[in-house]
C-alpha cells in the first residue's frame, strides 16, 4: 500500500514539538504500508521573500518532505490568497516528484482538514484516489480560543467540504466525532487514539519523599495554570505535604503569582521546557498527573502519563472522560477549584487504592505504536474495499 499523508502541523525548525503527535502516528503506521510519504508545508516569516526550502528526510520506507516558504511581501489581502496559492502548488510539486518515483498512491491521510485537505480534493478529482481525515483540534469546540467559527465564513465552507469529501473521519476521540457530525458534517467516523511511544512512557517502580504532582504544558490560557496555583494554595493551607512540578513555559506572570501565594520553591516547582525522552523519565519519578484544562480534546500527556502508571486528575472536558475512570483516575468540572481541591486530597490520601503497574499495563495496551498503526491500516483498508 502507497501512502501520502498532507498536512500543515508537524514538528518543524520554528516549533520542535508542534505537531509531534502526528509524526509519532506516523512511525506508527510506516510498518504496515509499502510506502508512507509525508508532506507538511509550512510558511516560515524568516525566510527571505518568495525563498522555498525543501527539507527530506528518510526513516526505513517513511519519507518526510518538510516545505518552509517564506512570505511573498504583498498586502494583507493578496499575501493571504498568494500564499494559498503558493501552499498548494507546493503540495503539488512534491506529490508529483512522489507519484513520477512510486507511482499514483492508493490512499491520502490528511491530518487536520485545513488546509491541507484541500489538496486531497484536488487529487480525489483529478485521479480519484479517496482520502482519509484525521482531526485533532479543539478548535471544533466552541469554548476554544480559537475556533472554527471565528475563521470566517470561507473557511468554515473550505474545512467543510473537505470533511465532505472524505471517505472516513479519523478523531482521537468519540466526543469530537460527534461535535463535529452534529454541528458541521455527518460522515462516517471512527475513533483512533494518539498514540505513545510505549519504549519510553512505561511504569518503572518509584516513591517519591513527598506526594508529587506533574504538569508538562505550554501553561497558557486552556491548561487554566492560575487555577492549579489557587487550588495548591488551599491544599497546603490544609496541611496538606506536596511538590508539583510545572514544567513548560516560564511565564514570568505564573512565576510571580506563585510566589505570592507562598508557593514558589516551596511547593511549587517550574522548569522550561525539557526533551521529550526526558519528560518520561520525570513522570517516571512523580505521582500522579495534574491538569486543569479549560478545554482539550485528547492531550498526548495523557496517554503517556497512564503508560507510566500514573494517575491523572483532569477537568472533565472533550474526551477525556472517555480515558480517565475510577481505576486510573478522578475528574472535575473546569473552572471549579473546590472540586480540584479534594481531587488532590483524594488523590494523596487514596493512593494506595491505584494499582500503577495495572494503569500502565491497560493504557500501553491501547496506545502502543503496534495497536494504533494497525486501526489506521485497518480503516485504509475498509476505504479501499469499498
Amino acid at each position: 500500500m502507497n501512502v501520502v499523508w498532507l498536512t500543515s502541523w508537524f514538528p518543524n525548525r520554528t516549533n520542535p514539538s508542534t505537531g509531534d503527535f502526528i509524526e509519532r502516528h506516523a512511525l506508527a503506521v510506516a510498518p504496515f504500508v509499502k510506502l508512507l510519504s509525508v508532506i507538511a508545508v509550512i510558511k516560515d516569516d524568516a525566510l527571505p521573500k518568495h525563498k522555498v526550502d525543501i527539507q527530506h528526510r528518510q526513516i526505513g520506507n517513511l519519507h518526510i518532505y518538510t516545505v518552509y516558504y517564506g512570505p511573498g511581501g504583498w498586502s494583507w489581502f493578496a499575501e493571504k490568497l498568494r500564499s494559498l496559492k503558493r501552499y498548494l502548488s507546493l503540495q503539488k510539486k512534491i506529490f508529483n516528484q512522489i507519484r513520477e518515483s512510486a507511482g499514483i498512491p492508493n490512499l491520502v491521510h490528511v491530518h487536520i482538514a485545513m488546509k491541507a485537505g484541500m489538496f486531497a480534493g484536488i487529487l480525489k478529482k483529478k485521479y480519484g484516489i479517496p482520502y482519509l481525515v484525521t482531526e485533532h483540534w479543539s478548535g471544533y469546540y466552541k469554548v476554544s480560543k480559537p475556533n472554527i467559527y471565528q475563521m470566517g465564513k470561507g473557511y468554515l465552507w473550505f474545512n467543510n467540504k473537505v470533511l465532505k469529501d472524505a471517505e472516513l473521519l479519523l478523531p482521537v476521540t468519540n466526543d469530537l466525532g460527534e461535535t463535529i457530525s452534529r454541528d458541521f458534517v455527518t460522515l462516517p467516523y471512527r475513533v483512533i487514539p494518539n498514540v505513545v511511544d510505549t519504549n519510553l512512557f512505561f511504569y518503572k517502580s518509584f516513591s517519591p519523599p513527598v506526594f508529587r504532582f506533574i504538569h508538562p504544558s505550554y501553561m497558557n490560557y486552556p491548561k487554566n495554570p492560575e487555577g492549579i496555583l489557587q487550588a495548591c494554595r488551599q491544599l497546603k493551607n490544609l496541611g496538606y505535604q506536596f511538590e508539583l512540578e510545572m514544567i513548560g513555559n516560564l511565564d514570568p506572570t505564573l512565576l510571580s503569582l506563585a510566589d505570592d501565594l507562598g508557593l514558589l520553591n516551596e511547593n511549587v516547582f517550574f522548569e522550561k521546557e525539557i526533551p521529550y525522552t526526558e519528560v518520561a523519565w520525570r513522570m517516571q519519578q512523580s505521582s500522579a498527573l495534574l491538569l486543569f484544562s479549560r478545554y482539550e480534546n485528547l492531550p498526548c500527556i495523557v496517554l503517556e502519563a497512564l503508560c507510566c502508571g500514573l494517575p491523572v486528575i483532569s477537568s472533565r472536558v472533550g474526551g477525556l472522560a472517555e480515558v480517565i475512570n475510577d481505576s486510573n483516575g478522578l475528574l472535575v468540572e473546569k473552572e471549579n477549584i473546590a472540586e480540584l481541591v479534594n481531587a488532590m486530597q483524594q488523590m494523596i490520601m487514596g493512593y494506595q487504592h491505584y494499582n500503577r503497574p495495572a494503569i500502565a499495563a491497560a493504557a500501553s495496551a491501547l496506545y502502543n505504536y503496534e495497536i494504533v498503526g494497525n486501526a489506521i491500516v485497518n480503516a485504509y483498508s475498509s476505504v479501499l474495499k469499498k
